[in-house]
């Protein structure tokens, strides 16, 4: 379901399959994207993503972009 405000967003800036770095709790984190969400998950105002961390064996979810760096 798209909600009416993400029509006018950007681009997706990351990939599926991409090495990125976010920050959790005060620790940077690195993983890989591994689920593409485009206009987040609760009114569609950003793009999110899932990301999967190895070191932990976890999957982070609803990782918003503008927490996301390389």
């Amino acid at each position: 379901m798209f909600s009416k405000n993400n029509h006018s967003l950007p681009p997706m800036k990351y990939f599926k399959g991409q090495e990125v770095k976010f920050d959790f709790n005060g620790e940077t984190l690195q993983g890989i994207i591994e689920i593409l969400d485009f206009g987040g998950w609760f009114e569609g105002d950003f793009h999110s993503y899932d990301v999967y961390v190895a070191t932990t064996d976890t999957l982070y979810k609803h990782v918003h972009e503008a927490d996301i760096y390389l």
